[in-house]
Order: C-alpha cells, then sequence, then structure tokens
C-alpha cells in the first residue's frame, strides 16, 4: 500500500496519520524494509522503552535484521488505534516464535508524524519474557 497505494492528501503525504502508522507496523513486523523506511522522515527515532534505540532509516533496517536473526513465524494484530493531530497510539498483540518457544507480547505504541512520515515511534512493552527466551 506504499507508494501511491494509501490516501494522500494534497501536498503529496499521506492524509491520515492513522493509516500510516498502521501501515509500518504491519510492514516491520513483515520484514518490508523498503515499505518501512518510506514512512518514515530520515531522522527517525524508534524507541523500545527500556531496551534499545535506533536512529534513522539505517538504524531501524538493523533492528528489523535483528529481528528477523532471533524470531521466526511472527504475526502481529492491531487493536486500537487513535489519533490526535499529529499523533496515534496504538495497541497490539505480537505472536512469534524465539528459541523454540511461542511468545505472545501485548505493546501500546506512540508515533509522532512529521509531513505525513513517523518521526518518533516509542513503543511499550514488557521484555521479561522475550529475554527469557534469548536465554539473559
Amino acid at each position: 500500500m506504499v507508494n501511491g497505494g494509501g490516501p494522500m492528501g494534497q501536498d503529496g503525504h499521506r492524509a491520515d496519520p492513522a493509516v500510516v502508522a498502521r501501515e509500518l507496523v504491519e510492514a516491520r513486523f513483515h520484514g518490508d524494509v523498503d515499505t518501512v523506511t518510506s514512512l518514515c522522515t530520515p531522522d527517525i527515532v524508534l524507541r523500545i522503552e527500556g531496551s534499545h534505540e535506533a536512529r534513522g532509516h539505517e538504524g531501524v533496517a538493523q533492528l528489523m535484521e535483528f529481528n528477523r536473526e532471533v524470531a521466526t513465524n511472527v504475526r502481529v494484530e492491531i487493536h486500537r488505534v487513535m489519533v490526535s493531530g499529529d499523533t496515534v497510539a496504538m495497541t497490539r498483540t505480537m505472536s512469534l516464535i524465539v528459541n523454540g518457544q511461542a511468545l505472545e507480547l501485548g505493546a501500546g505504541a506512540f508515533f509522532t508524524l512529521r509531513g505525513g512520515l513517523v518521526r518518533e515511534w516509542s513503543d511499550y512493552l514488557d521484555m521479561s519474557e522475550l529475554a527469557r527466551a534469548l536465554g539473559h
């Protein structure tokens, strides 16, 4: 749905922040780096609170590569998306397999858009179950 697929505003940017955030999350958890970078500003900051921070397209791509190395059968279900101006709040559940262990992680996230693209993404989730599966 990128590059002409989503609704566009008169200025050429995606018109609906909820659509942008939803497309971004779906692309990230499907491993689609090209779509992810097309939906983010070059100076994107992705924070997994208490765990990781990725900066710029390259940093986000590296985080996605790490995810591909440690997790399989990744699925994401988006439950709620709420918008206020250029800020989007979202709840979702991620299902994945790490070291043979099936995990289900609930997450909350906030996205801040600039010019129709995501500038900041902050994820909030309990990383303890994932850390245990990774042997930490």
